[in-house]
């Protein structure tokens, strides 16, 4: 009997068969923050839109009139991840705990005595991290069900496979089968976990990718990925470092295969952030983008893991007014833009299990998406060398993710802003004295914030001949001092004023920030002066630090770089027709402009997007819309528009 594998079977080829499960990333020192940090918008939005495809908590294919389990399992594995929906987690447990055996063995396409291996791990995995007891849920001892799927001798010890008495049937279980077993078995502590770990990591290919697909003869002394034969496979490969990093303890070999694979898909991103699947999906997709952010998160990659998070959020669907073909669907993820713009015109319709499988795998990349670094307000506690120092930022919304880079953090760091709307990071300073700066990155750019390393039980060193920082000794005291920088954005390049006010007259301190080397200065008779500092020729905030005897101020100018702007003409639902500006930076002006007239202006949101409806101009079979920036001559863009 051979089983329906459009409705079974796990794959790595997105969007062809059932969607897989999402593992949790790895912990690693320099990679995400807390597990109970709270989860971004986006990724709540879209966890939010999976909830209401349920209905009693099982979806149901209505194209092909079946309650798909395994998309189910998928939603619960995803919103575990995400986090914030524990109550429809266990919903969905219970829905599915009468439902086990049907899922297990092929429910109609199967028979009672199949045990089919990608779906008994999956079971096992879920009814792990939904709180059943995978020895009895469903009725079956789900660990002792994997552990007889996990091959015993020979050249394929440790695959797993399908198994029933029955001949003529398709064994199917692949590398995602693979993953998951291991998964599920090392966190059972079963003794069959190392075997399936040894198999699985024979499934990696020389230049770091993992194969889908198993050699087709189990028998053959052959089991490994042979590079150049077997295709590579981002989802294949995302989804095995997501569900290695969840299994604890890691030998050298997994961390280093970790690793290897991690390296692969740095080397595979494209510029925009986004990633292609295999070649089979040879174009940048939400499924596969949204995999890789997870995995990159996972291994401390945290700048290119945002870049994909925040590439899969430009295709989620965000608030839609009450006429809008999408209204109801905000949250819900497009598997491309050719997707997205067919739903903006028609709806998601018929493209429903698309739109649910897109969802399902990209959303916990979601979670890796990166805050405005723009609007964060930097501070911090202790300065003794080797103590652990807190950075403190205000400024960020509940969940934004930042990458933290700096003295004593191998790579970079996910940071969060927490439910008190407080980023809080603690940091190991150097062991000398002297300057710390860190740096916090989002998707709009930069912000620093440097650390006087000092101790309080040593005196202050001698000054260093010719360019060298003025001994704290030597300084005025910062107490009721304030570094003023100018209000809203300046253009890069450009030449500004710092004032520093309210210090007492002749005071000395040292200035830093980019562009200069440690500067003194000196307050003038009213305690007052002025310093021009030409800033950075790229879009960042441009952090300045006033270094007195007792501490520092600090001070950050907005900084607008070159950008051509995009400006997209989406399908309207009324006379008027809408039009979104992005590649914007958060609060930036931006007005829209047809044949030198202003159709409409404001500022962008804080994703970097300008969304309006306009009227555009009559007696013309085709326009130009140009969107212009703060800075006209440094940011703009344009689209022509036919119209009808």
């Amino acid at each position: 009997m051979k089983l329906s594998a459009s409705r079974t079977a796990l794959s790595g080829l997105a969007l062809t068969v059932a969607a897989t499960a999402l593992g949790q990333p790895l912990l690693a020192p320099a990679a995400s923050a807390a597990t109970d940090a709270p989860a971004t918008s986006a990724a709540r939005a879209g966890t939010g839109w999976l909830a209401t495809q349920l209905t009693n908590g099982v979806i149901h294919n209505d194209t092909y009139d079946f309650d798909d389990l395994g998309m189910t399992m998928d939603i619960g594995l995803s919103m575990d991840e995400v986090g914030g929906d524990q109550a429809m987690v266990r919903q969905i447990r219970s829905s599915l705990s009468s439902r086990v055996e049907e899922y297990v063995t092929g429910g109609q396409y199967g028979d009672p005595s199949f045990r089919l291996a990608g779906e008994l791990a999956k079971s096992l995995v879920f009814a792990q991290v939904s709180g059943a007891d995978p020895r009895t849920y469903g009725g079956y001892d789900l660990v002792a069900e994997v552990e007889k799927t996990v091959t015993a001798s020979g050249p394929s010890a440790g695959r797993v496979v399908n198994y029933s008495p029955a001949p003529g049937w398709d064994d199917y279980a692949n590398t995602f089968s693979q993953a998951l077993a291991v998964r599920g078995l090392s966190v059972a502590g079963s003794d069959k976990a190392a075997a399936a770990t040894g198999f699985l990591l024979e499934q990696q290919c020389s230049s770091g990718y993992f194969r889908t697909f198993f050699t087709a003869d189990a028998s053959a002394a052959g089991q490994s990925c042979v590079e150049g034969t077997d295709p590579t496979d981002t989802d294949t490969t995302a989804y095995v470092v997501n569900q290695l990093a969840a299994t604890t303890p890691r030998s050298a070999a997994v961390d280093a295969a970790l690793a290897r694979a991690v390296a692969w898909l740095g080397a595979t991103q494209k510029a925009d952030g986004s990633f292609v699947g295999s070649p089979f999906t040879p174009d940048p997709n939400t499924n596969s983008t949204g995999l890789a952010a997870s995995a990159l998160a996972a291994a401390g990659t945290c700048e290119q893991a945002g870049r994909a998070a925040e590439w899969v959020s430009s295709l989620q669907v965000g608030p839609q007014p009450s006429t809008s073909p999408l209204a109801g669907e905000e949250g819900a993820l497009a598997y491309d833009r050719g997707a997205m713009d067919s739903a903006s015109a028609n709806g998601i319709g018929a493209a429903r299990d698309q739109w649910w499988r897109a969802t399902v795998q990209a959303v916990a990349g979601l979670t890796h998406a990166r805050g405005s670094a723009t609007a964060l307000a930097v501070t911090s506690t202790g300065s003794e060398p080797g103590s652990t120092a807190t950075l403190s930022a205000t400024g960020g919304t509940v969940g934004d993710r930042f990458c933290l880079t700096g003295p004593g953090i191998d790579g970079s760091r996910t940071v969060v802003v927490g439910a008190d709307r407080v980023l809080e990071a603690p940091v190991t300073l150097p062991a000398a004295a002297g300057p710390a700066t860190y740096t916090l990155t989002g998707h709009d750019g930069a912000t620093t914030h440097t650390v006087a390393v000092r101790s309080a039980a040593q005196p202050a060193q001698p000054a260093q001949p010719a360019q060298a920082a003025q001994p704290d000794a030597a300084r005025g005291s910062v107490v009721g001092v304030r570094l003023v920088g100018p209000a809203g954005f300046r253009k890069a390049g450009s030449k500004v004023a710092l004032e520093v006010i309210g210090a007492a007259p002749g005071a000395r301190f040292v200035l830093r920030g980019p562009g200069l080397a440690d500067t003194t200065i000196v307050a003038g008779s009213d305690g007052a002066l002025t310093r021009t500092v030409t800033l950075p020729k790229a879009t960042t905030t441009a952090a300045y630090v006033l270094l007195g005897s007792d501490g520092q101020v600090a001070d950050g100018t907005r900084v607008l770089g070159k950008r051509r702007l995009k400006v997209s003409a989406l399908a309207s639902d009324g006379p008027r027709t809408r039009v979104l500006v992005r590649r914007l930076v958060a609060g930036e002006k931006v007005r829209l402009v047809v044949a030198g007239r202003v159709l409409a202006k404001g500022r962008a949101n804080s994703k970097g997007r300008f969304l309006t409806r306009v009227a555009l101009p009559d007696g013309r079979a085709k326009v130009r819309v140009r969107a212009v920036g703060q800075f006209p001559d440094l940011r703009s863009g344009s689209t022509r528009v036919t119209l009808r």
